[in-house]
């Protein structure tokens, strides 16, 4: 991003934070920034491209932020992330940016719902990731989930206290939680597998969040590498091949392909080909919702 888009996102963020999105106009953002429609057109095609550009730039700025904090730093030292965690909490409170993605949330827009949708799954997907760091890799398939419930935690807690008019520091209730609660939390999400997220269809949503559009030839080569891949049992080889026999067909016989996916799924489940199974059902999932 040039340093003159940039200084017309800056502007058009000040104005989000102001006014709220829905009642920032282009023209107010074309008059704060100084610049003629034709220049804002050439930088965005419309107020939606805007606002992604501005989620982008926060993105950018808090991975620098958390970077900066990791530097040099054992990355499963739990107080480097109460750190970043922190910082993130004090940067949304200065801004007041959950108002502002609890404004989009709202909308009946489903472009912009969609951007925020993004944004927050990346996120999360960063402290999950943070979180197999510091408490190992017998978190990785339940990650997700712990870090929706520490996100949830922490914004009831900040929420209820802005409303009784109690000041909390951001880094203390990060501490609280994970030095007391998250322990426990995780330990029943490995131990006990107390997990409700249902890990296939939560791949599916980030799919369809994060993946560009999918073509029949995309789904029938990464069919044929998998099969190259892994050494397929009886079983696995058998739903592999129905499954690519019916999405080489036209017309596509959804009911058919929708009673395979399941099954298909579950063959390679406890192997070490179960998340690109996962893959592959999330492209089908898309390609059949186009």
């Amino acid at each position: 991003m040039n340093r003159r888009k940039m200084q017309v996102v800056d502007h058009a963020f000040a104005l989000f934070i102001e006014k709220g999105i829905m009642q920032t106009s282009i023209q107010d953002i074309i008059e704060r920034a100084g610049i003629s429609k034709g220049t804002f057109y050439n930088y965005f095609s419309s107020k939606n491209d805007c606002v992604s550009a501005v989620l982008e730039k926060l993105r950018y700025e808090a991975r620098m932020k958390r970077s900066e904090l990791q530097i040099g730093k054992d990355p499963s030292d739990i107080h480097i992330l109460i750190e970043q965690i922190a910082m993130i909490s004090q940067t949304s409170q200065k801004y007041g940016l959950s108002a502002l993605f609890e404004e989009i949330l709202h909308s009946h827009d489903k472009e912009m719902k969609q951007y925020v949708m993004y944004h927050r799954i990346i996120e999360i997907g960063w402290l999950a990731d943070r979180l197999v760091e510091v408490y190992g890799e017998k978190l990785r398939r339940s990650a997700f989930e712990a870090a929706v419930i520490f996100m949830g935690i922490q914004q009831h807690l900040l929420f209820t206290a802005k409303n009784i008019n109690q000041t909390l520091d951001p880094k203390d209730v990060a501490s609280t939680i994970f030095l007391h609660y998250m322990g426990h939390i995780i330990e029943c999400l490995v131990e006990k597998n107390t997990s409700v997220i249902d890990d296939e269809k939560l791949h599916v949503m980030k799919g369809q969040l994060m993946q560009e559009e999918v073509k029949q030839e995309d789904i029938l080569q990464a069919l044929d590498d998998f099969a190259c891949q892994l050494r397929f049992t009886k079983s696995q080889a058998e739903l592999s091949a129905a499954l690519r026999y019916e999405i080489d067909q036209q017309p596509l016989r959804e009911s058919v392909v929708n009673a395979l996916l399941k099954p298909y799924v579950e063959a390679f489940r406890g192997s070490d080909g179960y998340d690109q199974s996962k893959d592959i059902m999330t492209m089908i999932w898309r390609y059949m919702r186009q």
